[in-house]
């Protein structure tokens, strides 16, 4: 199975080329409101503003491990209308993201949302494989979801 996996790992990589900006711009707004206690106060108040209900909070990826890029994508999508309202009322937020990447805008919400769809076939398979001893009955899984993504 420590080829399918490696297949699966080739195949995201290939993908993340195309949406590599726009998650990279999500991961930065992410790492920002979490780097600091004053920075994820001032988050907090505008997730609170746009009466979004949370549980838990944006969680960052690991650069090296892109099944950790999806639950970042996911919980950060969640929160797209703070991270927004964080330009509009902080301006230290805009000054430091102008210095990176800036602040997703909607395009890149946008692509991440696509981007997502793809993402989770092969997370979900991913944890299929680590879970499971009959591991090649993915394999067809795999090639039909991906078939119902291009339609």
């Amino acid at each position: 199975m420590r080829c399918t996996a490696h297949i699966l790992n080739l195949v995201v990589k290939d993908e993340l080329k195309d949406v590599d900006a726009s998650i990279v711009r999500v991961y930065v707004v992410v790492k920002y409101v979490r780097s600091s206690p004053a920075r994820l106060h001032k988050f907090k108040a505008c997730v609170e503003e746009g009466n979004i209900s949370f549980k838990s909070h944006v969680c960052l990826d690991i650069e090296t491990r892109w099944n950790s890029t999806y639950p970042m994508l996911k919980s950060a999508l969640v929160f797209r209308k703070p991270f927004k309202n964080m330009k509009t009322k902080y301006l230290p937020y805009t000054k430091e993201l102008r210095k990176v990447s800036g602040a997703p805008d909607d395009e890149d919400w946008d692509k991440v949302i696509y981007f997502l769809h793809f993402l989770e076939i092969f997370y979900e398979t991913t944890l299929s494989f680590s879970g499971s001893r009959h591991k090649l009955r993915y394999v067809e899984w795999i090639v039909c979801r991906s078939s119902d993504l291009s339609d």
